[in-house]
């Protein structure tokens, strides 16, 4: 649908007030402004006209991160033209940006009492998109609204979430999130909060009715009529194959709801559309439509069985940009790699170093769109070079494979991680080591923590290498997860863990979003060091002697020092630090806090 033309004052639209929601009566469609800007802050319930062919049934529509549902019916959204032309009731539901589905979907519960109570229906039909799906089961079973929904309609909604949510847990990957145009908030759609909370409290509640949910999962991640931002892609394109077919941002796997009615197959050619394109009603409404008119349709889609996903598979491993100390290592035996790159420039251009920090020609470079570089590469010990921070994940042709692989103990996951071969046997040699950065970056119940990373070690046994989370506090954990062989291979895997009991954490949804942690800090000054380099040490017992590690951010220990306290809770460490490469590290004061800082 064409942008529309007539404008209208903004002040037309009439405001209401409710408990937790901006109330705002939308005109008829044909009068709606282009320029429209509801409330961007405050939770809003927007009313769409009522039709004068009203036929009783009302549609609630609620967004996923994009927008404060203005999306839904602005821009080239023709779902409220439609819904209104045909004689439904449109209301579209803003409840917060990127707050995540506990919180999203008991604001969603509280406006189906409202909207239920103002149109005097029993029951309403949902509508959401990305999140938004998430946020309508959150509404139905956790908060007990499921009596007044008839069905509930999930466009593109990451069920068992993305990767492209993982990798915004990564403090040094941060930019290249924000690429999508997506927000910060992905903490509830990360794939380990959906697989280890979001999946068990919700598939197993006493509310849970599967079967009110349709799904639509979309394929063409490629093929976007409507994508603004080509980074969404980009992203999607590199990080998402692991989990195959997949919109750009929801892998078609994971948009399915476990005994849900699903309406497309994998690469349906129906629904070779991206992310943004499913959320539209000339995409969308005609099947929406289908299933609220005929209550006993079908499609033949099989029901699939989602439940085994605690495996993750890496067969490549990650540099970044600002870590000169970071080398492509062509694995042994192997004399070629491919290495696409994510970069903040659309355009960005590469050099290439040798060891002899020599300037040297690169192969043919493909750019296949804005933001996205793939390299060949089959000389060893390159450092690359741009005027753009980077990714660069490095694929090899060897078939050394990492897996990580989350057995499930009472509230303590176990780690293993396999090192295979080609034909899956394990890859056993004493110079494999498995490290892993971690950051408890939430409570169970989504609430934003700030916590310094960690590194863990994995103990080798039988074979694989494990670590043991029962020593971890309670919360969800960030997880930069890298095996190593040295002049063998590398390997890299972005993932996570939820360590505590899931029914307590998320009982606490209504509480602070506070963390009482001990008054006790290690700062650095600079953080970004170049010559000087202090650091400060506050509320810990100081020992005569104080040892110091550093490390890469991989987990990799680069060096290590001790100093002398002196009495002092300030030490000068500028010598210590000066011949480091430029990057990001990670410094360790004995067994107390680890700290990030930037050496450049």
């Amino acid at each position: 649908m064409k942008l529309k033309t007539t404008l209208i004052a903004l002040f037309s639209c009439t405001l209401l007030f409710s408990q937790s929601f901006l109330e705002v009566q939308l005109p008829t469609p044909d009068k709606l402004s282009p320029l429209f800007i509801g409330p961007l802050v405050k939770s809003t319930i927007h009313y769409g006209a009522t039709p004068s062919n009203y036929n009783g049934k009302v549609i609630v529509f609620n967004h996923g991160y994009i927008d404060l549902n203005q999306g839904q019916f602005l821009f080239d959204n023709s779902f409220y033209q439609q819904t209104y032309d045909e004689g439904y009731q449109a209301v579209f539901v803003a409840t917060t940006r990127g707050e995540g589905i506990w919180v999203n979907g008991k604001l969603l519960a509280e406006s189906i009492d409202i909207i239920t109570t103002k149109y005097r229906v029993p029951k309403v039909y949902l509508v959401g998109h990305s999140n938004g799906g998430k946020a309508s089961e959150a509404a139905m079973f956790q908060y007990g609204k499921n009596d007044k929904v008839e069905k509930a309609f999930a466009l593109g909604t990451p069920f068992w979430g993305t990767y492209l949510a993982n990798i915004s847990q990564m403090p040094w990957f941060n930019w290249a999130w924000k690429l999508t145009g997506l927000n910060e908030g992905a903490r509830t759609s990360t794939t380990y909060y959906c697989r280890d909370v979001v999946r068990p409290i919700l598939d197993n509640h006493p509310n849970n009715e599967p079967e009110k949910f349709v799904v639509l999962g979309a394929s063409g991640f490629y093929k976007g009529s409507t994508i603004a931002a080509p980074a969404f892609l980009v992203t999607g394109g590199i990080l998402l194959p692991v989990q195959g077919a997949n919109d750009g941002v929801a892998p078609y796997r994971s948009t399915l709801r476990p005994g849900a009615e699903y309406v497309f197959s994998k690469n349906d050619s129906r629904a070779i559309f991206d992310h943004l394109d499913v959320g539209l009603g000339q995409f969308s409404w005609s099947y929406v439509k289908s299933y609220i008119e005929n209550r006993s349709q079908r499609s033949n889609v099989a029901s699939k069985n989602n439940n085994n996903r605690y495996k993750e598979e890496s067969t490549y491993y990650i540099l970044h940009s600002e870590n000169e100390y970071d080398q492509i290592l062509l694995d042994k035996n192997s004399n070629y790699a491919v290495v696409e790159i994510i970069h903040e420039n659309p355009s960005a251009q590469f050099r290439a170093y040798g060891q002899s920090n020599k300037k040297m020609e690169l192969q043919k470079i493909f750019n296949t769109e804005k933001h996205k570089t793939v390299i060949p590469i089959t000389n060893n010990k390159i450092r690359l070079e741009s005027d753009s921070r980077f990714a660069a994940f490095v694929k090899q042709n060897n078939g050394v494979k990492m897996s990580l692989e989350h057995i499930q103990k009472k509230n303590n996951p176990l780690l293993k991680v396999d090192i295979l071969t080609k034909d899956n046997t394990r890859e056993v040699s004493s110079t494999i080591k498995v490290r892993g950065v971690i950051a408890r970056t939430s409570k169970i119940n989504g609430f934003k923590l700030n916590v310094n990373p960690q590194i863990i070690a994995f103990e080798y046994k039988n074979g694989s290498y494990y670590f043991d989370t029962s020593s971890l506090k309670e919360g969800v954990y960030s997880l930069f997860l890298n095996a190593e062989s040295k002049d063998h291979f590398k390997r890299s895997l972005i993932s996570g863990f939820v360590v505590g009991d899931i029914n307590t954490g998320l009982s606490q949804i209504d509480g602070q979003n506070l963390i009482n942690e001990p008054e006790k800090s290690i700062q650095i000054t600079p953080n970004a060091v170049k010559n000087r380099a202090e650091i400060s040490i506050s509320g810990y017992q100081l020992m005569n002697e104080l040892s110091v590690l550093v490390f890469d951010v991989t987990g990799k220990q680069i060096k290590n020092f001790s100093i002398r306290t002196n009495n002092k809770s300030q030490f000068d460490i500028s010598n210590q630090l000066q011949l480091l490469s430029k990057g990001i590290y990670l410094l360790k004061v004995n067994d107390f806090q680890t700290i990030k800082f930037i050496k450049k």
